[in-house]
């Protein structure tokens, strides 16, 4: 199975020292060096992993699809401490490439 490299953005409103979803793209696809395949949720806290793309994301990423994840924040990815340990053992669990 073809493994690819993905981002995480989140965004849960716009503000103005906040950087927006394309910005996290952008800085994540400039330390990759290439495209990568976007995951993003709009409008969603990082309070709990309850977000349309990141559910999406975690089903791929135990499914093998996901060579290398890059997010621009670990806020991004989550908030709470509980729930990052438990995200990162999935990742561990189910990935050959790396998180960035």
């Amino acid at each position: 199975m073809e493994k690819y490299d993905v981002v995480y953005a989140r965004q849960s409103v716009e503000k103005k020292n906040s950087l927006s979803i394309s910005g996290q793209v952008e800085l994540c696809e400039k330390t990759a060096g290439h495209k990568l395949k976007v995951y993003k949720d709009q409008g969603y806290s990082g309070k709990n992993t309850e977000r349309p793309d990141f559910q999406r994301l975690l089903k791929d990423v135990r499914a093998g699809k996901i060579g290398t994840l890059y997010v621009y924040r670990l806020d991004r990815f989550s908030r709470s401490v509980a729930d990052f340990g438990q995200l990162w053992e999935v990742l561990k669990e189910h990935g050959e490439g790396s998180a960035q």
